[in-house]
């Protein structure tokens, strides 16, 4: 299992790649980013959630804020750095 540090640490250094289980059980991809100089005016606070275990991240695709479990995250990939579940 990949730890919710790990996954962050790898978010606020540039664009990762995340593969997770979605709760309906299907698996989505997101390339996304916790980085102030990729995403949109970042709060401080972004990426933490008031529910334990929940990333909010920037989608580079859809150009939004969207969030995961970290626990659910299968593949995450940053800067040619694959870590596996």
């Amino acid at each position: 299992m990949i730890s919710q540090e790990d996954i962050m640490s790898r978010l606020q250094s540039g664009k990762t790649e995340i593969f997770f289980k979605k709760v309906d059980g299907s698996i989505r991809h997101m390339i996304c980013t916790l980085s102030p100089s990729l995403a949109p005016k970042i709060l401080l606070t972004k990426g933490q959630s008031s529910t334990p275990g929940i990333i909010a991240v920037w989608d580079l695709e859809k150009n939004a804020w969207r969030s995961f479990r970290a626990e659910s995250v299968i593949y995450l990939n940053e800067k040619d750095h694959p870590i596996n579940q």
